[in-house]
Formats: structure tokens, C-alpha cells, sequence
């Protein structure tokens, strides 16, 4: 644009409406997504995938101390979902590293990696009398809550793609909701040997870009949800 752009008075007093100024949420919300921070939230976290992951499924072994606690956690970001006081949902987010990331103790990406800035989106729960429910707050239902947490927190942290390893045959894998939303099929297939669950696994990918861009394509309700202001969402401290 340069010293030839006419663009009115906006050049030397911004036009109203343009300043940014962040709205400050109330932390202390009784439903909304968040940001997992301090020693109350970890503790929901183990719970939640002791209950979901470990009773319900048998996926994990008991008695092992905190399972969160592994060799990708010091590189992840964790959301929770709570409705009503109660912590209901969570996902991990895991940042790519020199450790890499935990889909490559199963497959390599190193096709996939070139040229993109990767996180990997795993351990998707939600309790089960909160699934496939829809509350106020979460007019989408909880699942799309953290999706949107996932989302709006990828943007502002410069991600451009992300990774989503998924069974393909529990009853509960999100893996149709996410092809959806973008997720593409990566070609990699695999058996998830951390988890005690019998079948197959795949990697999907998103590029952060197509799926912001797609709010502007469409007058879907569901598009719109997730990138419109939302008090009730709070994944940016």
C-alpha cells in the first residue's frame, strides 16, 4: 500500500470499532472451556481419564499413578470442559518437539511434517451422560465446546495444521464428526499399543487455515458457533 494508498481518515485516527480491546472473562464461570492450570484441574484430568479411559473402556491399567504424566506432557496444553462446576471433558494438546510427538511411537510422519507447524489433538473424552447433550453454554454440545477451545487456542498459537490419531471402530471415536469438520486422511493406519483396545487406528489432519476459512463460505450455524465471540470459551491465558 505504501505512501500511494487513499485510505481516509482511518491513517491517522482509527475508525470506531477497529481498536482491539480483548474482553476479560470471568475464570470463575460455572460452564466453559478452559485452559487446565492449576492442581485442581490436573487432578479432574486424571479422574476423567481414570473414568472414561480406564473403567468404562479398560484402556489404561490402574494403579499406575497419574497417567497424564508422560514423557509429552511437559510440551502439552490441556482443555477441560466443565458444566455446572463439574469437569465433564477434556483433550490434550501436544506440541511438535524434539521429542516428537505421540502418534510416531506407532507410525512415522515424517512425510507430514515438512513445512508445517504441528500439534497433536489426543486424548478426546467426554463422561458419558454428558455426550450427544446440549446445554446453553455449549449450544453445540460439549464436544464442539472443546473443539472450538482446540481451535481458537491453535490460531493464536501460530498452528497451522493439526494432528488427530483415531480409532476407527469404538462406539464413541469422533472420527466422523472430524472428517466433517476437514480432517483429512493422512494414509496412516496403525495399532495403538499404549492402549489396551483391540483394532486399528488412523491418522487425520487438518489445516487450521481451511477450516477458518470455511466460516466465511458458509451461513452454518454449527461454522459459525465456532468462530464467533463465545464468553463461555477461554483457552487464551
Amino acid at each position: 500500500m505504501g505512501s500511494r494508498s487513499v485510505g481516509g481518515d482511518a491513517a491517522a485516527t482509527a475508525l470506531p470499532g477497529w481498536k482491539f480491546v480483548p474482553h476479560v472473562r470471568d475464570p470463575d464461570l460455572p460452564s466453559s472451556v478452559y485452559r487446565a492450570a492449576s492442581d485442581a484441574d490436573f487432578v479432574a484430568i486424571d479422574g476423567l481419564w481414570a473414568d472414561v479411559y480406564g473403567a468404562e473402556f479398560g484402556w489404561l491399567p490402574s494403579g499406575t499413578g497419574p497417567a497424564y504424566k508422560d514423557r509429552y506432557h511437559e510440551n502439552a496444553t490441556y482443555l477441560l470442559a466443565r458444566v455446572e462446576h463439574q469437569v465433564v471433558g477434556t483433550m490434550r494438546l501436544v506440541a511438535d518437539s524434539a521429542g516428537g510427538l505421540p502418534i510416531e511411537q506407532f507410525v512415522g510422519i515424517d512425510d507430514i511434517r515438512p513445512g508445517r507447524r504441528l500439534i497433536e489433538c489426543q486424548r478426546l473424552m467426554i463422561l458419558p451422560e454428558f455426550r450427544n447433550r446440549r446445554f446453553p453454554e455449549f449450544p453445540q454440545g460439549v464436544l464442539a465446546g472443546l473443539v472450538k477451545g482446540c481451535i481458537h487456542w491453535c490460531l493464536a498459537n501460530g498452528v497451522t495444521h493439526i494432528l488427530a490419531d483415531l480409532f476407527t471402530q469404538t462406539a464413541t471415536t469422533p472420527i466422523g464428526p472430524l472428517r466433517a469438520l476437514g480432517f483429512e486422511e493422512t494414509g496412516k493406519e496403525f495399532v495403538d499399543t499404549e492402549l489396551s483396545q483391540a483394532g486399528s487406528s488412523v491418522a487425520l489432519l487438518l489445516r487450521t487455515g481451511e477450516l477458518f476459512s470455511r466460516t466465511f463460505r458458509t451461513a452454518s450455524p454449527f461454522y459459525r458457533y465456532l468462530m464467533e465471540y463465545d464468553e463461555f470459551v477461554d483457552v487464551y491465558n
